[in-house]
């Protein structure tokens, strides 16, 4: 992945989802770029800005999580902390947005449970990001009711 200041991916309807980077730089240090690495998990904060998203923070992994090759398991009460702390930091302008795991492969697709597992549990009216991240890109997608729409990495000079 090349140096950036920040990503943006947009939707076949032109919603936009900003990654901050800082929030990228922090990702980046959890791809599984060897064959003993293990999965990472956490969550997305961000603000909502009319239709679109700044992802502004995140949590990572820690105590309680559940990690492996091929699976992750976000256990840890730090990812509600982290929620909790940027709101109130950000007098409740930054949200829980969504989620972000890796994958052990360069360009990443979401499998069968990463989907299943977004529709259970990454229940929402108003849209939220799911991003993962491979070892050469990132794969991100957002969530609006039961429909996942991936979207499309946007250069900045467009």
């Amino acid at each position: 992945m090349k140096a950036v200041s920040e990503l943006v991916f947009k939707d076949d309807d032109g919603k936009i989802v900003v990654i901050l980077e800082h929030v990228l730089n922090i990702m980046l240090n959890y791809r599984q770029l060897t064959p003993t690495s293990f999965e990472a998990a956490g969550v997305l904060i961000g603000e909502r800005r009319g239709p679109h998203l700044v992802i502004c923070d995140l949590s990572v992994p820690g105590i309680g999580d559940i990690r492996s090759r091929y699976q992750v398991d976000r256990k840890g009460k730090h990812h509600q902390e982290k929620v909790i702390e940027c709101f109130y930091s950000s007098n409740g302008f930054q949200q829980y947005v969504g989620e972000w795991h890796t994958h052990p492969e360069d360009y990443p697709s979401p499998s069968f449970l990463d989907k299943q597992s977004w529709r259970d549990n990454l229940v929402a009216d108003i849209p939220m990001v799911t991003i993962i991240l491979g070892r050469k890109a990132l794969w991100v997608a957002r969530k609006e009711n039961n429909k996942i729409r991936e979207m499309s990495e946007v250069s900045l000079s467009e």
